[in-house]
């Protein structure tokens, strides 16, 4: 492997660096959406406390809500009967968005970078392929492998870096869009409880 890796030439080393960051981003993701899992049976008993009007023993029990829901509802009973609850809540669930997509552009553009890498690695190996020729005067296998080598690495290692990534980009970006809809059901479902009981 790290044969291959200096063959490639100095294009690996930017390619390498995208790799790095895309695994530990991919990582970090895994987690984070592993541990804001929503929890549907525990997010209905908050809400019927709440529309028993049981606001102490609600804020109590969302504590063992996941880190968004937690932030969300535990801040919105603290603002329970504020003439300005609905501008709160709102305000709350929005704070929440840039934490659900956190990284995923960066991890769309790692998948453009290190396919235009492997990219420029293919036209960097062609032309010292061709120069190689140049200085020799007739082209052999001889020749030109080290450039045509340095191509076809460049271009694998681009590729194998983007697809795993550009992959987990749309897995990311499908949980997301998935659980921000959630969020805006469950907060929806606050507000108008919350309408009941002081209306």
């Amino acid at each position: 492997m790290i044969e291959y890796f200096i063959k490639g030439g100095i294009i690996m080393y930017p390619i390498l660096l995208c790799s790095i960051i895309s695994f530990t981003i991919i990582v970090e993701r895994l987690l984070f959406y592993y541990h804001v899992r929503i929890n549907p049976n525990m997010i209905q008993k908050v809400l019927e406390l709440i529309s028993n009007k049981e606001i102490d023993k609600a804020k109590k029990l969302s504590q063992n809500l996941s880190e968004i829901l937690k932030n969300i509802f535990t801040k919105g009973l603290d603002e329970f009967y504020s003439q300005n609850f609905e501008e709160i809540i709102q305000d709350i669930s929005e704070q929440q968005i840039p934490k659900i997509e956190r990284f995923l552009p960066l991890l769309a553009a790692i998948a453009s970078v290190s396919t235009l890498l492997g990219f420029t690695g293919t036209v960097t190996g062609m032309i010292k392929a061709f120069e190689s020729i140049a200085s020799v005067g007739y082209a052999s296998p001889q020749v030109v492998a080290k450039g045509i080598a340095e191509a076809l690495i460049t271009t694998a290692g681009g590729l194998i870096v983007a697809i795993p990534t550009i992959a987990f980009y749309y897995y990311f970006s499908y949980r997301a869009e998935r659980y921000i809809m959630q969020l805006e059901h469950y907060v929806q479902e606050f507000v108008n409880i919350r309408k009941r009981i002081i209306n």
